[in-house]
Parts: structure tokens; sequence; C-alpha cells
């Protein structure tokens, strides 16, 4: 498992496939957890937090997958406990502080302060 956290339709997520790996979990169990959530939740709440997906599994058949944003896996992650969850949680919350710095620091917009700074702009 190379990354933790992904870019998905402009937003840092995580996966239902991506937690069943770390937490060493099968993933029809990861998603049966999230799809239970998600029934005792109110639609505007489950849908701020977890997006249906698919993926193409080894027998080449799409399979069904969740995408978590940050309250998403913080919501179905912290009931997973162990030494792994553990290990897991914290990698997870220092990788998504790294990529919300790198978006930040992307999207961060300053006027030039000066003559050379304006005219180093436009090229």
């Amino acid at each position: 498992m190379d990354e933790l956290v992904i870019m998905h339709d402009q937003q840092a997520v995580t996966t239902s496939l991506i937690l069943a790996e770390a937490f060493e979990k099968e993933h029809k169990n990861v998603i049966r957890v999230i799809e239970t959530k998600i029934g005792e939740l109110k639609i505007e709440q489950s849908s701020k937090m977890f997006s249906k997906g698919e993926y193409t599994n080894s027998q080449n058949k799409q399979q069904p997958m969740y995408y978590l944003n940050r309250d998403g896996f913080t919501f179905i992650a912290m009931g997973f406990t162990g030494k792994k969850a553990d290990e897991f949680k914290l990698k997870y919350i220092d990788a998504f502080n790294k990529m919300e710095n790198q978006i930040k620091e992307k999207t961060q917009f300053r006027l030039p302060t000066n003559l050379n700074e304006m005219s180093t702009m436009f090229y």
C-alpha cells in the first residue's frame, strides 16, 4: 500500500480498499460496516462523508467500493481496534495532513509586492 490518501473529485480521500488492506480485514466486511453506518445516518450526513465507486478486481469484474473523506474515515476507522488499527490511524492522519498542506500551498495566491514580482508573473 503506497498511498493512504488519494485525490478524487478534487478532494483528499481514502477508499474502502485501502482500509481493508491496512486493517487486515476482508473488503466485503469493510463495505458492510460502511453501508450499515450509511443506513443509520441521515442522507445529508452520509453523502458528505461517503461516495460509492467501483474497482476492477483480479477476475476483471467491477466490484463496489467506497471513497471516504476525512470525516468518513474517522467515523468508520475509529471503530476498528488493535495495534494495526492504531498504526494505520496515525499514518492516515499524517498522510492527510501532508496532502492538505500541499493543496493549501498550491492554492495560495498573493498579489505581487513589487514591480519585479509583477513582471515575472506573466512568464
